[in-house]
This record gives structure tokens, sequence and C-alpha cells, in this order.
């Protein structure tokens, strides 16, 4: 069957959960024939380093990298050769449907966000048109239960079927890698943007808990300290055991290999790929009981009620005083997050896509 992915993440998100999960799938298909998917994107033209390491896109020159219209101009004009069984959007810009008018169309529903926490978005949803991409699917994916059960109590349940294809983890992203450079030797480990629902101030006021154990809070991705959160550390007493840093991926693997823990406080998460990578790593992980976190971590993490800092501070003070605690998460964390696999995403994807076309 011929699928074709449209290049809307690609041309506007340098790196993230939704474009990885794009790549690993048609990385999968191109690779491997006995999925039975012939991938017919061309390669696109994209400021997406997934894309590019991966050998399936090309980065435009000087200051026409910068703008996504001129990406998707150009990738327009290639597209035209392609006559796919199905598209697969990447995301919910409306423009999109009218370039595939006749076309079997399937989307993913990463999360409900937007529409669970609107207070949190006063410039408006951001995921555009997703209500009338839904509407218009033939098939409808999500990446977890709890962001299927969202899915259906918000919009209702949509016409066309809807399966849930879990994410995977790179193996990458394994136990005993070397601490990266510049990494002090004990710290706790955050991943991630740190705005809004991501609930980073949160595990802040919780780590002022760990004055006396010699610990720091690392802080990866997400930008350098914005002034407002220098200010906050600082009143915290924090502020000089706490670091951002901006690391390759290879050193993000280290970086969860040889955290004392790692701690995803977000209070709404459509699925949680850090939290994989974590326990993929070997490190032990703490998380809200909410959303689809429980369905990520199983039984292999702790949980603490979401924005619940001091329950999230005795999490944190068991697990760096209790080297058994440690050795039990890191062994659970890892059979957990085996049974994930970009393989088995490409599967079920695929098994989904062959439902659709023998309908």
């Amino acid at each position: 069957m011929k699928v074709f992915y449209d290049d809307q993440v690609f041309t506007w998100q340098p790196r993230g959960g939704v474009s990885r999960y794009f790549m690993e799938l048609m990385k999968a298909y191109r690779t491997d024939d006995s999925y039975g998917v012939d991938v017919t994107t061309p390669p696109l033209w994209t400021k997406n380093s997934h894309l590019v390491e991966a050998g399936m896109g090309r980065r435009l020159p000087g200051l026409l990298a910068r703008r996504k219209e001129v990406h998707r101009a150009f990738n327009l004009l290639r597209r035209r050769a392609s006559k796919p069984d199905l598209v697969h959007h990447t995301y919910y810009a409306g423009s999109y449907l009218r370039q595939h008018p006749a076309r079997l169309r399937v989307v993913t529903v990463y999360d409900m966000i937007p529409e669970r926490l609107p207070e949190l978005f006063p410039r408006g949803n951001p995921h555009l048109d997703k209500r009338t991409f839904v509407e218009r699917a033939d098939l409808v994916l999500c990446i977890s239960e709890a962001t299927r059960h969202d899915l259906v109590d918000i919009f209702g349940t949509p016409s066309a079927p809807v399966v849930v294809v879990p994410l995977g983890v790179d193996p990458g992203f394994r136990q005993g890698l070397p601490l990266p450079f510049g990494l002090p030797d004990r710290y706790v480990l955050f991943v991630g943007d740190r705005v809004g629902y991501k609930d980073f101030d949160v595990l802040a006021s919780a780590f002022t808990a760990t004055e006396d154990l010699g610990v720091h809070l690392v802080a990866v991705g997400g930008g350098d300290w914005t002034d407002e959160e220098r200010a906050r550390l600082e009143q915290l007493g924090i502020g000089e055991r706490s670091h951002q840093m901006t690391l390759r991926e290879a050193d993000l693997a280290g970086a969860y290999a040889n955290a004392l823990c790692f701690v995803f406080p977000s209070r709404y998460e459509g699925f949680g790929l850090p939290t994989l990578e974590a326990m993929a790593s070997g490190c032990p992980t703490i998380l809200p009981r909410s959303s689809s976190h429980p369905e990520v971590g199983g039984e292999a993490a702790l949980y603490f009620p979401p924005g619940d800092d001091a329950a999230l501070a005795s999490l944190i003070n068991q697990v760096i005083g209790d080297e058994l605690l440690r050795t039990r998460l890191t062994w659970a964390g890892r059979q957990q997050a085996s049974t994930f696999g970009w393989d088995l995403t490409a599967a079920r994807t695929a098994t989904a896509y062959a439902s659709l076309l023998d309908r």
C-alpha cells in the first residue's frame, strides 16, 4: 500500500516528539518491506533535524531555511507526482485538506491539552483545525488510551475508527553510558519545555527539600533560564544548584543513564516520550498520577498527586536516599520500556492502514 506523509510538522518543528514519531514510521517502512508500506513522500525540504539525520530531508540554504512557507512551497511542487492509497496528515493546518481532496485520510491525535486546559492558550488553540481533521478522517490514531478517552469525551465519538498505537523508544537510550561533560556527579534530571502545564515550578519547589543531600537539579532543553526563572530559583535558594543545558541526543541518553532520578512533573501528557527514554536508560522515574503517565510508566515509576510539591519532595528524597529502591526502579523501568518499541509502533500502524484499505 502506498502512503504519503504530508510535510506539516517537518516545516516548523526543528526537533520534537511529533516529528520524531513520523520520522520513525517513515524510516521503518523504507528499510523493511515486510511492513507492506510503500512511502511515496519524496525527500523533503525541511528544518527538522530528525529527518535530515535519517537521510530523508534536506535543508534549504541561507535565509530560505527560516520560513516554513518556503519549505512548503518547494515540497508542494514535488508532491504532485505522488499517487498514494492514503494520506497520513502530520498536523492540523486546514490547507492540507484541500491539497488532498479525494484521498483516504489518516490523522493522529497526540493529546487534547488545548481543549482540556484552554486557559493556558490565551492566543487560541495551537492545534488549528484538529476537530475538522478528525471529522474528515477515515482513520483516527491516538498515541495513548488517555488521549483516546479525552478525544471521545470532548469531540464525541468520531465516525471513523479510532485505533490506539503507542509510541516507542530508540535503542540508543540504554543503561551504562558515560556521564556527559559538564554535568554534576549527583543530580535530579528534568527534560523538555518548562512552561505552563509542564509544571517545572512544582519540581523547583520540591527540590528545596534536598538542601542537605548534595545534589543538583539539571534541566535539559527548553532554552536558557528566563529572567523570571532565575529570580524564582534564587528565591527558593537553589540557584547555585540548578543548571540548564542543551544536549545532543547521544549526550541526552547519557544524562538519563547517570541521573539519580528523572522527574517529569507535567500535569498532562498525550504520551510522554521522556518517560520511556528515562526508563530505557535505567533511570528511576517519578511522575504525576494523571493523563497518560500511569499508562506509560506502569508499575515501574513512582507517582505523586499532580501539583503537589510536598509529595514530590518526599519521593525525591526517598529515591536519593535509598539505593535498593533505585536499583528496583532501574530494573522495573528497563522492563517496562522494553514493551515499547518503534518497530511495534510501525507494525501496529501498518495493520491499521491495511484495515482501512480492506474496508
